[in-house]
């Protein structure tokens, strides 16, 4: 754990370290309010991230309060949809030929995106047709809450490309906040893992040696980086946390050094992913299916 503390400008607490990390996440005290702004650079970051990761005022679930009304009903719902499809995924069906052809090696590197964000917005819209299109504005949503480009940020402030963006997904999935999130962000950390995926099947040595549950393990990426904020302060080995304090938690940065699915999605942490079963499954399944 590191800390960049300059009294009246700046107090940021960052780690890496997978027990920080869980210990952190599963703090109740520990939360995505983000109500204190008294220090400017940590209320610059907070503010930024969260004009970015909402639509209409509604934070995406992923940076909602813990304590925030429908919260956790929701993540629960989710996770017990997404958990109860996962052995479907997993076993290689039909409907993830697409990609298993692209771990294969057929297609340029460009259509991996849309193809597993395809996949993703099917879970929830039926209807849900990925194109270049979304699959833009999810590269926009991608990038927005971490460039630090003038040039970009200038010219996303002129056209409204971030608003856009949100705008397009969201009207494909009938405002499902959570959805949004899915194809526009999470959906970057499976596209990673499919990369990841196609490299090690051209290795036809490393091919025949490797199960689908280890291939699954390796290809797993965590979100680069979650923010927490204390409700009251407390006291870490970095110091006291005061309510102005961000945390900074290097979640892939940790998951690299020790892979770990359980870390990767928060397992029972209250902040726990609601895919955490269902994205190793279809994981699992692209590659059975590449290799069938």
């Amino acid at each position: 754990m590191n800390r960049i503390h300059i009294p009246g400008l700046v107090d940021i607490v960052q780690t890496d370290d997978a027990a920080e990390i869980k210990s952190m996440a599963g703090d109740q005290n520990l939360d995505r309010a983000y109500t204190d702004h008294s220090i400017p650079t940590n209320a610059h970051i907070l503010q930024r991230v969260r004009d970015i990761l909402q639509i209409d005022g509604k934070p995406f679930p992923t940076v909602a309060p813990r304590c925030a009304a429908g919260r956790a009903e929701a993540q629960e719902a989710l996770w017990k949809r997404l958990t109860a499809l996962a052995p479907n995924y997993s076993a290689g069906p039909e409907s993830l030929e697409p990609l298993a052809a692209f771990v294969r090696g057929v297609g340029d590197l460009d259509t991996c995106g849309p193809l597993v964000q395809q996949a993703v917005g099917s879970l929830f819209a039926t209807n849900f047709k990925a194109t270049q299109e979304t699959w833009n504005a999810a590269l926009v949503l991608d990038e927005a809450p971490r460039t630090l480009n003038p040039v970009l940020l200038a010219k996303w402030a002129v056209t409204g490309e971030v608003d856009k963006a949100k705008q397009l997904l969201a009207g494909m999935l009938e405002g499902d906040l959570a959805a949004v999130h899915a194809v526009g962000i999470a959906v970057h950390n499976i596209v990673k893992g499919v990369n990841l995926m196609r490299q090690l099947y051209c290795d036809p040595s490393s091919r025949a040696a490797l199960t689908s549950d280890s291939v699954a393990s390796r290809c797993v990426f965590a979100p680069d980086k979650i923010l927490r904020q204390p409700i009251a302060p407390e006291d870490s080995t970095s110091g006291e946390l005061a309510t102005g304090t961000l945390i900074i938690l290097n979640l892939q940065a940790a998951n690299a050094n020790a892979p770990d699915a359980g870390l990767a999605f928060l397992r029972g942490a209250w902040s726990q992913c609601p895919a955490e079963a269902w994205v190793p499954a279809l994981l699992e399944g692209i590659w059975r299916r590449a290799c069938s």
